[in-house]
């Protein structure tokens, strides 16, 4: 059976495309493919080392329900909390009736 209690925060899926700025070059726009509910943990924290001279990035373990219509690869950004974070793997989980994509992310 499906949890649907444990996806409470809202993502979306990006990829940025090159738009004409008008004056011969380019600008990034980002481009939402998708928009759905996640569960979101955070894996590693942002530590500081040494009173700050070293911080660590934060890395997040999200998964998300599987859908045939999107499959989620490192081409696309996750958007989470008005920050962007980059995909660094993608697995896919089966469970008697209930698939879901786990994805690791880490802040840009």
């Amino acid at each position: 059976m499906i949890n649907f209690g444990k996806y409470d925060q809202k993502v979306s899926f990006v990829t940025f495309q090159s738009v004409s700025d008008g004056a011969g070059g380019t600008t990034p726009t980002p481009l939402t493919t998708l928009t759905t509910f996640a569960s979101v943990k955070q894996t590693k924290g942002s530590n500081a080392t040494e009173a700050g001279e070293m911080v660590l990035p934060k890395t997040y373990q999200v998964s998300i329900q599987y859908r045939e219509s999107f499959i989620p690869t490192e081409v696309y950004q996750i958007l989470y909390r008005n920050a962007y974070h980059k995909i660094l793997a993608v697995q896919l989980n089966e469970q008697r009736q209930h698939r879901e994509y786990n994805i690791t992310m880490v802040a840009v």
